[in-house]
């Protein structure tokens, strides 16, 4: 039945039916969880002052650039401007709304492909399936992070590149212009999209020739650069440099800065050696959002890795399909620059890598379906074991992927309402009730909620929005928390458990002689109290924190 489908009937499930169902997907889940992610905190304070007329700062009177995507700080600060400065959670929840619908675009544009380039309902079911049910995309998507116009972007440049169309060149440079308005690193996206499908003859459906191909991709090339260049040069006017200053604080004392030709090299050749060691990013492909805290069953690891593990070596066939070939060696790209250039492997850097994977696991069932079609009699037995096995790898996928998902949005609901509501939020709110003015500097870590409800100055590490934090590892060379503080004496420090003992292990006399204990804010009890809770480690970083206040009668420097 799969294989004689042909497509009409495709064209028979009408995409306004693909696009409802991830949009009430997405939207269930952020009804579910409430999740709201703890850097969007940090992107809307600086929307915020820029709605109210005090610019895109992050603190008010210094210009820095204090977060990574234009759009996602640009959008939320024209719904602050259209509904009137009236309510945070409405800006929210429309934001969700916008997002939620981006990704159902997302998946009608993917759909499209898989109407010209499959000829069984099989792949694609596992192109959209697993694209609208991934726990990463739809919850980076929900919470405030930039993860919906990304995928929108990608999926777009996916199009482009496998669907035939008069508009190639327009819809190629307005997704290549929507990544860099996304990311600043979307370039690594469209330069590895764009080799895979130059080496692997990936053109064959848009182009003629690689040479064709390569015109294509130098217009759309053009259109991009045009479409990005005012956002450049602005930010360069504005703040001093196009680099944000997250990117400088992340990246001092990683090789993100210094990484030359030689070493790039090196790292490409043995980077599928290194992909068989693990403790790559590729292993997070498929995992849940918050995987590596611990305290989900061993055989989510096992499935995700396996799983990446074909995605990313699927190019080396040299019978495999063009264009699934293209996307693979472009999934591996970056993934050698997460793993090996970036500052670090953040969670919400992997649905990037994740739906490029989808992309090539649908093209993977396709070439096993061609495969199966080859056995001459269809009722024989062969054949028919190869289907049900074709059958069951899907449904298991698909079923797996939704458990998953499942899992991580309880695991988000009660990580909602016991840390982001119940302790960061609250900490935030005291500080702002007890500080002293509005021009009080807090030392922390978790700047989000925390810098957001306090409205304070804030000193985070590694110095998202605090160039004085960073000058400061610069002239001590140091990231040791203890010189940090001692250096910089803010008023407030806002530290979990640990980060308490390793300062005392520095300067045993820093937190009892210069500081003083001012409040604690302990939901331990509470996450004890839920007998089963997948990812527990990640709700447990976060359970307790202690807030000191400086000594103002100690004018000891050390």
């Amino acid at each position: 039945m799969e294989l004689s489908l042909n497509k009409a009937g495709f064209e028979r499930i009408p995409s306004w039916l693909i696009f409802a169902g991830i949009f009430v997907i997405a939207l269930s889940y952020a009804a579910y969880t409430n999740h709201t992610w703890e850097d969007y905190y940090i992107t809307y304070r600086v929307s915020k002052n820029l709605a109210t007329g005090h610019g895109l700062v992050y603190t008010i009177g210094e210009k820095v650039h204090a977060f990574t995507s234009p759009l996602n700080v640009l959008i939320p600060a024209a719904l602050i401007v259209v509904t009137g400065n009236t309510s945070d959670e409405l800006v929210l929840w429309l934001f969700r709304i916008l997002c939620c619908s981006l990704l159902g675009i997302a998946a009608v544009l993917l759909f499209q492909i898989a109407r010209k380039n499959f000829s069984s309902l099989l792949p694609a079911a596992v192109l959209i399936g697993m694209f609208g049910m991934d726990a990463k995309i739809i919850d980076f998507s929900i919470n405030g992070q930039e993860i919906a116009l990304m995928m929108l972007f990608l999926a777009l440049t996916l199009n482009a590149l496998t669907v035939r169309s008069r508009w190639t060149v327009l819809k190629l440079g307005l997704a290549w212009a929507g990544l860099m308005w996304t990311r600043p690193d979307g370039f690594i996206y469209i330069a590895a999209l764009s080799t895979g499908f130059l080496l692997f003859n990936g053109h064959r459906t848009i182009a003629e020739s690689r040479t064709e191909l390569f015109k294509i991709l130098l217009y759309a090339g053009i259109i991009a650069g045009v479409l990005y260049l005012p956002w450049f040069l602005w930010a360069w006017q504005y703040y001093g440099s196009p680099v944000p200053h997250t990117i400088i604080a992340k990246g001092y004392g990683s090789a993100v800065l210094s990484v030359g030709p030689g070493a790039l090299l090196l790292a490409f050749l043995t980077f599928p050696l290194h992909l068989l060691m693990g403790g790559m990013s590729i292993d997070m492909t498929f995992m849940p959002t918050y995987f590596s805290f611990g305290g989900w069953h061993y055989v989510v690891s096992v499935y995700s890795v396996y799983l990446s593990y074909i995605c990313a070596l699927y190019w080396c066939l040299p019978f495999g399909r063009p264009q699934a070939r293209a996307v693979s060696f472009a999934f591996m790209i970056v993934n050698l620059y997460l793993s090996c250039i970036a500052a670090y492997v953040a969670p919400w850097y992997i649905p990037g890598c994740t739906i490029l994977a989808i992309f090539v696991l649908a093209n993977t069932i396709q070439q096993g379906l061609n495969l199966t079609s080859l056995l001459k009699d269809k009722e024989d037995k062969n054949f028919l074991r190869s289907m049900r096995f074709i059958r069951v790898l899907v449904a298991s996928a698909l079923v797996i992927t939704l458990l998953i998902t499942l899992c991580a949005a309880y695991q988000l609901r009660i990580q909602q309402r016991e840390i982001e509501d119940g302790n960061r939020k609250k900490i935030g709110l005291w500080l702002r009730q007890n500080a002293a003015s509005a021009a009080d500097t807090v030392f922390l870590e978790p700047l989000g909620y925390i810098g957001f409800f306090s409205q304070l100055k804030m000193l985070d590490y590694p110095g998202l929005c605090a160039p004085e934090v960073v000058a400061a590892r610069k002239k001590l060379q140091s990231d040791d928390w203890a010189k940090i503080i001692a250096e910089l004496r803010p008023d407030w420090l806002v530290l979990r458990s640990k980060e308490v003992d390793q300062i005392q292990q520095t300067d045993s006399l820093l937190l009892t002689q210069q500081y003083s204990i001012a409040q604690s804010f302990d939901v331990s009890e509470h996450i004890k109290s839920y007998r089963w809770l997948p990812g527990r480690e990640y709700l447990e970083v976060d359970q307790t924190f202690i807030v000191f206040k400086l000594n103002k009668n100690n004018t000891s420097v050390k």
